[in-house]
């Protein structure tokens, strides 16, 4: 009856897609509102942006978590392994926010709450990546991958925001508790998916020897598939000029240039979520989709495009706006990034993979965030010409792979 309802999404008739959808959307969420109000806390407190930068780079060095993550999930329960990690996240965002309420607004007490929930989220996302595949058939993956991607980007359209406001008129205690309740939903959502066994690897001896082994198993079989390679590579570089750039300019921007509060930044952080549900929308209605190597390369030219048009636009609204057109970019980019790398890794691999493939953005964005405060505050440039620059490279670097790459940009 549901699929009925929903005849572009076959994905939806699994059960186990549906309980992993729920669990989807717990996460980004989560993430949507640390990221809305965060920095925003950070320089009300301390009244630095260099001291924001470290914070944010912060969350990407505990990225560094997923490789651990990516081999415990091809070897152990991944429901159990989600579950335990939104548990603890949620508690330590409890204590955090009764530590504000006590009165305990400093640097370092955020920090501490920053390291910890960076290394549980870290620990998240490849196992629930790992798990989406083993939810559904092979040939409804890309609707699963589309539509979880619009079930993950729909509660960020109303996190940040609703977030900013309970900031605006409650206090950031407030804002970082509603990202406490909704990882406990998320935790308990993922129990009933019941997955069948993936195939084990004989474990070594030593600890290191587990993990070098486990790890290059998998380098090894990227070698075969130079076009995920590819994949991985872009994602590096959206670490460096993308996300790192916009999480460190984004605070900036709305603050110190079009001095506003934190709701406008949020409904920035908003709008690139809807944009990727426009987007993910459109694939959605999609049964295959050809050339997605060429459609991701081309999302991420686009990305760079917005990352300098953010931060040049005179007016807030117009960079909010820029934000929703990074976002349909950026629908592409998730769905087509994650359609490559699961449809061609066989599921015994899948845990490391997605951490490999995350790590890749994640893990550099401190540099990204690093290299624009280097030539924001050492150089001198300014934060809008810093950005720009590491939007011009992002356009470059996409544009590159496009043209010279012939086997990534026809992959299907």
């Amino acid at each position: 009856m549901f699929s009925k309802a929903l005849p572009s999404a076959p994905a939806f008739s699994y059960t186990n897609y549906r309980w992993w959808t729920l669990t989807n959307a717990t996460g980004p969420l989560e993430r949507g509102i640390q990221q809305g109000v965060l920095g925003f806390y950070v320089l009300e407190i301390t009244g630095s942006a260099s001291l924001m930068a470290i914070s944010v780079a912060i969350q990407g060095i505990s990225a560094l978590f997923m490789l651990p993550a990516g081999i415990l999930a091809d070897r152990f329960d991944r429901r159990l392994l989600l579950a335990a990690s939104m548990i603890l996240a949620g508690i330590v965002t409890l204590a955090f926010c009764i530590g504000i309420m006590a009165g305990i607004e400093s640097y370092s007490w955020t920090i501490i709450y920053v390291t910890v929930t960076g290394i549980l989220t870290s620990a998240q996302m490849p196992v629930s990546r790992a798990i989406l595949p083993m939810t559904l058939p092979r040939e409804y993956l890309l609707n699963g991958i589309s539509l979880g991607t619009i079930t993950g980007a729909l509660p960020r359209v109303i996190g940040p925001g609703a977030a900013a406001l309970f900031y605006d008129f409650l206090g950031p205690w407030a804002a970082f508790s509603i990202g406490a309740f909704v990882l406990f939903i998320g935790a308990f959502a993922v129990l009933p998916i019941r997955l069948a066994p993936i195939d084990m690897i004989e474990p070594s001896t030593t600890s290191s020897g587990v993990r070098n082994s486990a790890m290059s198993e998998v380098i090894s079989f990227l070698r075969t598939r130079r076009e995920l390679i590819t994949v991985i590579g872009l994602m590096c570089v959206t670490g460096l000029f993308m996300m790192g750039p916009v999480n460190y300019g984004a605070p900036i921007i709305f603050t110190e240039i079009h001095q506003t509060d934190a709701t406008q930044l949020g409904l920035a952080w908003a709008m690139l979520s809807a944009g990727m549900v426009v987007s993910s929308l459109f694939i959605s209605s999609m049964r295959e989709l050809n050339n997605k190597g060429g459609f991701f390369g081309m999302a991420l030219m686009g990305g760079g495009f917005c990352v300098a048009a953010q931060v040049l636009a005179p007016t807030p609204a117009l960079t909010i706006f820029f934000f929703f057109v990074w976002g349909c970019f950026g629908g592409f980019f998730m769905n087509m990034s994650q359609a490559l790398l699961q449809m061609r890794t066989p599921d015994q691999y899948m845990g490391r993979v997605m951490s490999l493939s995350t790590l890749a953005m994640l893990g550099l964005m401190p540099i990204g965030v690093a290299q624009v405060a280097l030539l924001d505050n050492a150089v001198g440039l300014g934060t809008q010409p810093a950005v720009t620059i590491s939007g011009v490279l992002c356009f470059l670097l996409a544009l590159s792979a496009v043209v010279f790459h012939k086997e990534f940009r026809q992959a299907r």
